[in-house]
Formats: C-alpha cells, sequence, structure tokens
C-alpha cells in the first residue's frame, strides 16, 4: 500500500487503530518539549487541513537516545518550536505503538521527520539527528516545496 492510499483511506475512515483514536502522549521524554505536540493522527490530520498547514509528523521511541537528544537540543530550541509551532500542525507518534503508519511512511531509522501536506504529498523526510541549523534548513525546504505544490494546483485549476 502506497503512502497517499494509507494516509487518505485513513484519514476518511471513522473506525481506527485505537492508538490513532486516542490522545494519549508516548512515553514522557527527558526534557519537556516546547513544541505544542498533537498524538492523534486523525485529528491532526483535520487541523492541518482546517488550517492549511503541512503536517510534521516525528517518530521517536523511549529507548533510542537520538530521539531524546532531537526533543531535548534541537526540538527543545526556541527557533525550531517557534517555526514548527507557527507554521506546521506538529504530531509526534512512537514508532512501535505507531508500526502501521511507520512502515506506510517508510520509517526505517529513529528519529524521523516526516512532513507531508493534507493530501499526503512528501514534502520532506530525514531520517537520523538533525542540529537546530540543519532541522531548520529541512523545515524551510518542506514550506518551500508545499509552497509550489500549492501554485501548481491553483494554476492547474484555473
Amino acid at each position: 500500500m502506497d503512502r497517499r492510499s494509507f494516509c487518505l483511506g485513513l484519514f476518511s475512515t471513522t473506525v481506527v487503530f485505537d492508538r490513532l483514536l486516542l490522545a494519549t502522549p508516548p512515553l514522557p521524554m527527558l526534557a519537556k518539549p516546547t513544541v505544542q505536540w498533537n498524538y492523534n493522527l486523525k485529528a491532526a490530520h483535520k487541523l492541518a487541513v482546517e488550517q492549511e498547514k503541512p503536517l510534521l509528523i516525528v517518530f521517536g521511541a523511549s529507548w533510542c537516545t537520538y530521539c531524546h537528544k532531537l526533543e531535548r537540543e534541537t526540538l527543545g530550541d526556541k527557533r525550531v518550536s517557534t517555526i514548527v509551532n507557527r507554521k506546521f500542525i506538529p504530531l509526534h507518534l512512537d514508532f512501535d505503538q505507531d508500526a502501521r503508519v511507520a512502515k506506510v511512511l517508510e520509517v526505517e531509522r529513529l528519529p524521523c521527520t516526516v512532513i507531508i501536506n493534507a493530501d499526503a504529498d512528501l514534502l520532506q523526510k530525514r531520517e537520523g539527528y538533525l542540529d537546530c541549523n540543519q532541522y531548520l534548513r529541512t523545515l524551510e525546504s518542506a514550506l518551500e516545496k508545499s509552497n509550489q505544490i500549492q501554485q501548481t494546483k491553483g494554476s492547474a485549476a484555473s
């Protein structure tokens, strides 16, 4: 099953796996994040559609050292968290608990950031730890690609 079919099917169904319906956060991370995380894929997608923002999905795990480091150092940075909160709908998923979503999005290494638009177009995917500057460049690249897609769709509709 491809990413687009899976995501669009998931977003449109009313019966979804218990983990996706429950808004329960994953195991607590070492540092309190400043990002305003969502923990429910369907609800986050609804917000992405309503607010016309890309969905920023971060996969982590309680056992992943670099996931904790990404949360603490990179996502905990005020510059990064401010952009994430303003320009994206941030969604935090647990790699082990959300294995089906991770498989469809082809997550192979942690931590992993996947940025998609509301139509499940892949805007950016980065696996492994990124420092603040690398993460900011990744976010900017995703926003540029999102704008290009919107412009292309807008001109095609005209």
